[in-house]
Formats: C-alpha cells, sequence, structure tokens
C-alpha cells in the first residue's frame, strides 16, 4: 500500500484533483448540509469550526495513509469531492460523494472514475467495500455500472464490494460512454 503525497495532485478527464485544505471548510460544509445534496449522507452540522476541528483530525489520518479526501475543480472552480477511508490491508471505502447541483453527468461520474484510479493504482488496493442508502437508487445503479457486486445490507443500507479487477473490465466502457478521454 502506499501513502499519498501531502501535495498530491492529479488531472485526468479534464478534471483536476488534490487533497482538501481547512481553506476548502466553507466549500466541503455548502455541500454536506445542502439538503438534498446530503440526504443520503450522514449528517453534518452546519458549523464551521466542527468541519475545521474534523478536518484538522482528518489531516492526521491522511499523514497515516488511512484517509484521503478529495477535491475536484474544473475551469470554473471546485464542483466536487468524495473520499477513501477506513483503508486497510488491501481495502478501503470510497464515499461521501457530492457534486454541485449544476454538476453535468460526465464531470459527475468522472470524480468516481478518478477516486476508483487514485484507490487502485495510486494507492495499490485491490478493493473498494462502500455502502449505498437503499433508497438512493440512482448511485446504485452507477456503481453496478462500474462493476460493484451488492453482497449484503443493514436497515439503512446495501453493501457492496468493488474489485480493482471488474473495475477495470467496466472502465473502458464507461469513458467510451461518456465520451471521456484520459
Amino acid at each position: 500500500m502506499n501513502i499519498l503525497s501531502k501535495n498530491f495532485e492529479l488531472k485526468r478527464y479534464g478534471v483536476k484533483v488534490r487533497l482538501v485544505t481547512e481553506q476548502d471548510a466553507p466549500f466541503i460544509l455548502s455541500l454536506r448540509t445542502d439538503k438534498k445534496l446530503s440526504r443520503f449522507l450522514h449528517q453534518t452540522d452546519d458549523d464551521l469550526s466542527k468541519q475545521l476541528e474534523w478536518m484538522k483530525a482528518y489531516k492526521e489520518r491522511e499523514r497515516k495513509g488511512l484517509d484521503y479526501y478529495f477535491i475536484y475543480t474544473n475551469t470554473d472552480g471546485p464542483f466536487g469531492l468524495n473520499r477513501i477511508y477506513d483503508i486497510h490491508d488491501d481495502c478501503g471505502t470510497g464515499g461521501s460523494w457530492l457534486c454541485k447541483p449544476d454538476t453535468d453527468v460526465e464531470a459527475s461520474i468522472a470524480t468516481l472514475l478518478i477516486m476508483r484510479d487514485i484507490m487502485f493504482d495510486c494507492i495499490g488496493l485491490q478493493h473498494d467495500m462502500f455502502d449505498v442508502r437503499k433508497g438512493n437508487s440512482h448511485v446504485q445503479k452507477i456503481h453496478k455500472m462500474m462493476g460493484a457486486k451488492m453482497i449484503g445490507e443493514t436497515d439503512q443500507d446495501y453493501l457492496f464490494r468493488l474489485s480493482k479487477s471488474d473495475y477495470q473490465a467496466s472502465k473502458e466502457n464507461i469513458l467510451q460512454l461518456l465520451n471521456l478521454k484520459e
């Protein structure tokens, strides 16, 4: 397993990704507290000081290679975010995926592709183990299109597993479908 550098950046599919900084806290909070956008995520208090405290603790996990929080930008500025967390052995969890409401489908899906490219190719993980709220059928379909398999459920969530090999087998079709180029 590789640990990403604190200056990690990548440009792919017309999108730039980097690790979040404390300066991103207002943007993160604006997405995470938007009632429509965050209805399928764990609730976040609309309190900038709490967000900054959480980010300080996160940065320590980042230094240890346990948690990575990404911000995505294009020519219009920041538009999305997601995370890779609960990293152990050869797997991690991709989640906390949010994009501004006016984000086009291609850019939104590109953020998921990039997160998985980082997870599998840069960090060297073999599996993404994640959950999706049962009511979030749109996101369930996107993950299944990427090769994810449902492996269980809780009262609130469906549990999924996506292997590196299944992701790589579906990636080219997704890139062609969305007309995305590396």
